[in-house]
This record gives C-alpha cells, structure tokens and sequence, in this order.
C-alpha cells in the first residue's frame, strides 16, 4: 500500500509542484491584489478628505473675502469723494457769480473725474484684495496640513504665517488708499478726462450712446500709456515699489510680497481688472438712463407722454447731464439703500463677478497645493 502511494507521488510528482506554485502563485495574487485595492481605496479616501477641507476651507477664505473688500471699498469710496468734492463749487455755483462759467467747466471735470475714479479704483482694489487673501489663503492651508502631519508624527511644528505677519500683509494695501496710490490714480484721470473733455462745450446734446461713447474714449486714453495704464500697472498705484521699513516678516515676507506683485501684473489679473471696468461704465449709463427716465417722466403732463419716452432717443445738454453724473459719486456705499446707489452697485458687482472668482480659486489652488 505504501509502495503504491511512494510510486503515484513519483509519478505525478512535477503535477503536483505545479499544482501548488500555481495555487501559492494564486493565493499570493489574490492577496497582493487586495492589498493594493486597499491601498488604492486608502488613497482615493485621504484625497477626498483632503479636497473637502480645501474646498471649505476655500469657501471659508470667500467669506472672509468678501467681507474686507465690502469694508475696505466702503472706505475707498469715501476717501474718493472727499479727494474729488465738488461741495465748494456747488456752494459758489448758488451765489451766481461773474465765473460761472469758469466753475462749470470744473464741475464737468471733477464729476467725470470722481465717476472714472470710483469704476476703476472699486475694481483694482476688488482684484487686489481678492489675490491677497486667497494666496495668504493657500498658505494658511499648507501651515494646516503641514501642521496635521507633524502632530501624527509627534513633531512640533510653528506655522510659516503668524498672526502678526498675516496683518502686516493685508495692511500693504493700505498704500492704494492712505498713501499716495489712490492719489495718482486721481491725478492720471483727471488729465485724461481734461483732454478728453476740454473740447466739449456745455451746451452739446448728448445722448446715452453719446455718453457710452464719451466714457469709451477716456478708457482708451487711461489705457493708452503702457507705463501707467492702470489695468496692466495695478502694482504702481495699489502697493509700495518695496516693502517698508516698518514691514518685518523677514524671507517669508518678502517673498509674499513679490508673488503678489507678479500676481498684479499678469495677463489674468490685468484682463479681470479691464473687463469690470467695462462693466462698470455700463453700469453707470444704466444708473444714467433711470436718472433720465425720471428727469424726464417728472415734465410730462399726462401719463401717455410718460409712456411715450424712449429714453434711447432722447439728448441732454452736457450742462445738465454734469449734475446727474455729480449726484452718481456724491454717497458712498450703503447695502441698506433701495434702490442701490452707483458706490453700492459698483462693489456689489465686483464682488460677485464670475472672472474674479475663478481669479482668486485659481489663486487659492495654485499657493495651497505647492
């Protein structure tokens, strides 16, 4: 009996060694295999949790995002008006003086002037502010999971953004406002809206197409000098040419800085910016047309000479349309006003728009991924 089995196991005996390297071979594969998916589902898992705390931690940033622009232009506006008031000449105009005409003239370049201000002002700071704290944004994330990482390995690990660096950051913005920047801007405007405008008299009809197209030549003549085009040299007027004395942060710092400057002036950020400007002028013949509808509505005797007006076709002495666009720029934002005024509309817009969103994601997904 034992024979028989000692001669079949001799017989079949490279049968059987391939039988079980086969089985092992099988055995392993199948346990290499469910390794590997396990790895893989542990992978696809960790990528999808990471991905959610990006994503709110993005939205998070929005948020904070949108409440300092909304601040921050509220105060832009203000110092707007107060740098182009017009209260004097209006306070001189009443007295009726022998200069009348003098003082008109400068009504016209002042109104235009401060109306330009706040279109393009409003949305260098919008983009600014959007590029600032979505790169400090994706910053912040990395000091997050770096940080996550090295409590699971037991390492202490200080974040790259402290609080104090963070603030002294955002505050580079206040040169736009407080030191010099806005004034520039003002300066370079109003040059272009004397050139634009010098030629025209007071008594000139002016229609809405007329006006859009008033408003499209001094677009072009802002835009026209390369070296201080305000779209494509954001950075002269919105932040120092260097960081300040009183500025520390060290290498980190500095580094922020420049990678904002580059930031402002690129091609996206320079087509963002001239795009809500556009926007923005249209924005102000729309709040131009409503003030002619309701000028215009208010002289008619009967409601069938109400509903008769086409205001597209009707023409305005540019005299009377200088206090119209005075009265545009003469309040600062207010999100409690309805109708919202132009200040209000202009930010609200801003903020909302579709290219400076996707602007400060591609921001955020570049400084938080690297």
């Amino acid at each position: 009996m034992l024979s028989r089995m000692s001669d079949f196991l001799t017989r079949h005996r490279r049968k059987f060694i391939v039988t079980g390297v086969v089985v092992g071979g099988s055995i392993f594969l199948y346990k290499y295999a469910q390794n590997k998916l396990m790895e893989m589902q542990e992978k696809q898992a960790r990528e999808f949790l990471e991905k959610s705390r990006r994503v709110q931690h993005f939205e998070s940033t929005e948020k904070t995002c949108n409440q300092v622009i909304l601040g921050m232009g509220a105060e832009l506006i203000q110092a707007i008006i107060k740098e182009c008031s017009t209260d004097e000449l209006l306070e001189q105009l009443k007295q009726n003086p022998p200069n009348k005409l003098e003082l008109w003239e400068e009504m016209k370049i002042q109104s235009f002037t401060r109306l330009t201000t706040f279109i393009y002002a409003s949305s260098m700071l919008v983009v600014a502010l959007r590029i600032q704290l979505n790169l400090l944004g994706g910053y912040l994330y990395q000091d997050t999971t770096t940080s996550s990482t090295d409590n699971k390995n037991n390492k202490k690990s200080p974040g790259k953004i402290n609080d104090e660096l963070k603030q002294q950051y955002l505050s580079l913005i206040r040169y736009f406002i407080q030191e010099g920047g806005l004034s520039d801007l003002i300066r370079l405007v109003r040059s272009k809206v004397i050139d634009v405008m010098r030629q025209l008299p007071l008594t000139k009809p002016l229609s809405l197409a007329d006006t859009e197209q008033l408003f499209w030549s001094l677009q072009m003549a802002i835009n026209s000098d390369p070296s201080t085009d305000p779209c494509s040299k954001m950075t002269k007027y919105l932040l120092p040419s260097q960081l300040p004395d009183y500025i520390s942060g060290g290498a980190m710092m500095q580094k922020m800085f420049n990678e904002t400057l580059d930031l402002l002036e690129s091609d996206e950020a320079s087509s963002v910016c001239s795009n809500n400007i556009c926007r923005g002028f249209s924005l102000a013949v729309d709040a131009m047309a409503e003030c002619y509808k309701h000028t215009l509505s208010s002289k008619a005797t009967t409601s069938q000479q109400q509903n008769d007006f086409n205001v597209n076709t009707i023409q305005i002495a540019l005299a009377r349309v200088i206090p119209i666009v005075s009265s545009l720029t003469a309040k600062g934002f207010d999100s409690d006003t309805r109708p919202q005024n132009l200040a209000t509309s202009l930010l609200t817009f801003y903020v909302i728009s579709d290219k400076t969103k996707v602007l400060g994601a591609n921001v955020y997904e570049t400084f938080s991924s690297t």
